[in-house]
C-alpha cells in the first residue's frame, strides 16, 4: 500500500506544470513548554491570504530543510501545495509539536496554543488574513484553533471531516464559539466510515455563530488506497484541481 501511494502521489506530482510546483522552508517554531513545532512554509507573491494546513492521520509529517517527507506527503493538503500557491495563497503546514503522535490532542488546549505559535510565525513572514484549512483528523485541530484564537483568525475550511469514532471528533471542540467564515467541503463517493458526508449538514448546523457557512459538496469515485487514506474519494484524489478551485474561490469571495 504504501509503494501504491508513492506512485500515485508521483503521478500527481509530474502532471503539474513545473512553474507551479511549491518549494517550501522547513522551520522550527518554538512553544511555550520549551519544545519546538516543525513547520512547512510556501510563500508566494502578494498572497491573497495565508493558510494554515492541517493534515490528518497522527499528525507526524517529516518535515525537511524544503519539503515534507513521510506517508503523510500523500495527505489531500500536503499534495496539492503547488496547487494553492498557483492560486496565489501563501501556506504554512503544520508538523506536530515535538514531532509526536496526535491521536487524541488536537481538541485540546494545548494544542491550539501550539496552533496560536505557529499563527504568529506565518504572520511575521506574511501580512496576509490566516485561514485555517484542515482535512480529515485534522478537522479537529482546525476547528479547535478557529474556536480559541478568535480574531487571528480570518476564516476555516474543514474538509472530510472525523464526524464519528470511539476517539477523537470535531464534535469534541467548542464549534459553537466559531465566530469566522467556514466551509464544511465533503465527497458523496467518501466511504470512509468514520467521514459519512451525510455528516456534512449537521456539522455546519453547530457553527451557530459562523456569520457565512456553507457546505460544499463535490463526488468522485476514484480509489487507489483504501476508503480512510489519501487516494482516495476520502482525499478527493483524482478531483484535487477542482476541489481546490473551489475553495480557493469561496475564500477569495
Amino acid at each position: 500500500m504504501r509503494d501504491l501511494i508513492k506512485v500515485g502521489l508521483a503521478i500527481l506530482i509530474s502532471a503539474l506544470p513545473v512553474s507551479a510546483r511549491a518549494q517550501g522552508v522547513g522551520v522550527d517554531v518554538p512553544l511555550s513548554n520549551g519544545g519546538v513545532e516543525r513547520v512547512l512554509f510556501v510563500a508566494s507573491a502578494n498572497p491573497r491570504a495565508l493558510l494554515i494546513m492541517f493534515p490528518g492521520g497522527d499528525g507526524i509529517l517529516d518535515i525537511g530543510d524544503t519539503a515534507a517527507t513521510s506517508l503523510l506527503a500523500g495527505n489531500f493538503l500536503v499534495r496539492t501545495l503547488p496547487l494553492w500557491q498557483a492560486q496565489g495563497f501563501a501556506v504554512e503546514v503544520l508538523g506536530s509539536p515535538q514531532n509526536q503522535s496526535l491521536v487524541g490532542q488536537r481538541h485540546t488546549a494545548a494544542y491550539a496554543a501550539a496552533v496560536d505559535r505557529a499563527v504568529d510565525f506565518g504572520r511575521t513572514r506574511v501580512n496576509a488574513p490566516v485561514w485555517l484549512v484542515g482535512t480529515s483528523a485534522g478537522t479537529t485541530g482546525a476547528a479547535n484553533a478557529a474556536a480559541a484564537l478568535g480574531g487571528k483568525v480570518a476564516g476555516l475550511v474543514l474538509t472530510s471531516s472525523i464526524t464519528r469514532q470511539t476517539g477523537e471528533t470535531v464534535f469534541d471542540t467548542n464549534l459553537g464559539a466559531i465566530s469566522v467564515p467556514a466551509l464544511v467541503v465533503a465527497n458523496q463517493g467518501d466511504t470512509c466510515s468514520i467521514t459519512p458526508p451525510e455528516d456534512a449538514p449537521v456539522l455546519a448546523s453547530h457553527l451557530a455563530r459562523s456569520p457565512r457557512k456553507e457546505v460544499m459538496l463535490v463526488e468522485s469515485s476514484t480509489f487507489n488506497s483504501k476508503p480512510c487514506e489519501a487516494l482516495s474519494p476520502h482525499g478527493f484524489y483524482g478531483i484535487e484541481p477542482m476541489v481546490v478551485q473551489r475553495i480557493a474561490d469561496w475564500i477569495k469571495r
